[in-house]
């Protein structure tokens, strides 16, 4: 029992942090992405195909995504293709 506890564990574990550990988007990349985005700041309605966590990349929370949010979002690699 105390086996399949510690592999459930480990495994729980496992999967958050890959899911966070995200590779950050090339320069060429996180500009054709943020053009695909809508190419002008973005809501978290119009972010959420491309951010997991708005609150991560809105940096001054306010309510709004701009280039360099998403920029700093995009090396941090919290921002996928």
């Amino acid at each position: 029992m105390r086996c399949t506890i510690f592999i459930l564990s480990f495994a729980t574990l496992f999967v958050a942090a890959s899911a966070q550990a995200q590779t950050p988007l090339s320069d060429a990349d996180c500009e054709a992405t943020w053009k695909a985005a809508g190419g002008v700041d973005l809501t978290a309605d119009t972010a959420k195909p491309f951010i997991a966590s708005f609150d991560q990349v809105d940096l001054d929370h306010n309510g709004a995504i701009n280039w360099e949010e998403f920029k700093a979002g995009c090396a941090k690699g919290l921002i996928t293709k």
